[in-house]
């Protein structure tokens, strides 16, 4: 397997703040990955060191095998698509989109064809006489990547370029980055702190939390068998079960994870546990029920057409032993 990007035991740090400490990772060629965190996790001077915009405090970064953290951003063959789009709002569309191949001295007549060639492929075709302010969030976020493709990277960057959209169109958009990713073959880097973006998009998805990778995987390792309580917490907020809470299942004492959906409700002595239904919130598809057990608070997500009790009632809680994943105590 070939790798478009790998860092070697990569450190940025900003006085005594280690943004990114000792990261080491290799992204496979035509893939789609994502780094996710919160914010100050690292995820976008990773991001940022892949372009050029940071350099380095120590380690190596490679793309396509070729050392670049000694390069300057012009020289690699990456681009970036911000959050904020960054258009030029004196410049139409056609324009904006062919501005990198005018700056490499392309003549105007071939740019104006690898303009319009782009905004066809970001569904933007009839669009290039009009300025950035006379388009939607949506649109703008197409021509930002037109801009971004027609300079043929070998490596895209996305630095959080739905946050902006509302949550309609950032799931259409979702939809077509990936099917777009698909047709073009090139390597997506995708930065996000939305767990349910990189978890629908990518292909691979390193989790960040205080400057460094704490999981790395496909979504479903992710999401159904995270490492720690962080990645459990904060992909899917999972319930994270205390090493008592299983020891008194009669499993090994440790911490472990189980999703709310993984759970069903039943009669009181029919289940796992027993527990106190301490509250119900309607989130459209389910109820998600809060259901006190000892000095643990579980959530369970119930069909919302299914009946709930009522508040202070005991309930039986049930779910397949599988579903209970061992974790790591970070």
């Amino acid at each position: 397997m070939s790798f478009a990007v790998e860092f070697d035991r990569v450190a940025r740090h900003f006085g005594q703040v280690r943004a990114v400490d000792d990261v080491s990772l290799q992204i496979a060629e035509g893939s789609f990955f994502a780094m996710l965190g919160p914010s100050g996790s690292g995820k976008t001077t990773c991001l940022r060191l892949i372009s050029g915009f940071e350099r380095p405090t120590a380690g190596q970064v490679r793309i396509f095998g070729d050392r670049a953290d000694t390069l300057p951003p012009n020289r690699r063959p990456v681009n970036t698509v911000f959050q904020d789009y960054a258009l030029f709002p004196h410049l139409s569309v056609r324009d904006n989109v062919a501005y990198g191949l005018m700056v490499r001295g392309q003549n105007k007549a071939s740019r104006r064809d690898a303009a319009e060639n782009m905004l066809t492929l970001v569904k933007l075709d009839g669009y290039g006489d009009r300025k950035p302010a006379q388009l939607s969030g949506g649109q703008r976020q197409r021509v930002a990547l037109a801009r971004a493709l027609v300079n043929k990277p070998k490596v895209l960057l996305l630095d959080e370029p739905l946050g902006a959209l509302d949550l309609k169109l950032r799931e259409a958009m979702q939809d077509e980055l990936k099917a777009l990713q698909k047709s073009l073959g090139i390597t997506f880097v995708f930065v996000t702190h939305d767990q349910g973006e990189a978890l629908s998009m990518a292909d691979t998805v390193a989790v960040f939390n205080d400057g460094k990778i704490v999981q790395l995987g496909t979504p479903e390792d992710i999401y159904q068998r995270p490492r720690t309580r962080f990645v459990a917490d904060f992909v899917g907020s999972a319930n994270v079960l205390p090493p008592e809470f299983c020891s008194s299942l009669d499993l090994a004492r440790s911490w472990a994870s189980l999703r709310a959906e993984a759970i069903s409700l039943t009669a009181p002595g029919r289940g796992q546990v027993d527990g106190t239904l301490t509250g119900t919130r309607y989130l459209g598809a389910v109820n998600r029920l809060s259901v006190r057990v000892g000095k643990t608070e579980l959530s369970a997500d119930i069909p919302a057409h299914a009946p709930v009790p009522a508040p202070g009632a005991t309930v039986g809680l049930t779910w397949d032993a599988r579903a209970l994943h061992r974790m790591e105590e970070g």
